[in-house]
């Protein structure tokens, strides 16, 4: 009877055992998976940020609204999921009076797309735009 019940003591302490470098290694792939994604997200925020660099920003006063507009083109050759325009409306004590974002997605190589962005507000004295590739 002892050597049954020491048996399944051993066999339960390896199950345990194996169970747990097998968690470790998972938690590890996923570590290394997470990271690669941050790598990549690094990578394609940098070109994003560098075409959005050769957009000319122009604001439009209408009626009922006003809009800041641009052209962005997609200078690389791959397709773009998503880009992400970050933007702030500051007054002239350099005061955030409205913040928000806009988007754009599937964006072919070479092709340029006119982006909108909408304001809320129409007194601001200047505004600051980033292009990104995530909304994280």
């Amino acid at each position: 009877m002892k050597k049954v019940l020491l048996g399944v003591i051993i066999g339960f302490v390896v199950i345990i055992g194996g169970c747990a470098l097998m968690l470790a290694q998972g938690a590890s792939s996923v570590n290394h998976a997470i990271e690669e994604t941050q790598s990549q997200s690094e990578k394609e925020n940098k070109k994003i940020e560098e075409m959005a660099k050769n957009i000319t920003w122009e604001i439009k006063k209408e009626d009922y609204m006003t809009k800041i507009v641009g052209v962005f083109e997609n200078t690389s050759n791959e397709m773009i999921d998503y880009v992400q325009f970050d933007y702030k409306l500051l007054g002239k004590d350099g005061t955030v009076i409205e913040k928000s974002f806009t988007n754009e997605s599937d964006i072919a190589p070479g092709e340029k797309r006119k982006v909108e962005i909408l304001c809320e507000k129409d007194d601001f004295d200047s505004y600051e735009i980033i292009a990104t590739n995530t909304a994280f």
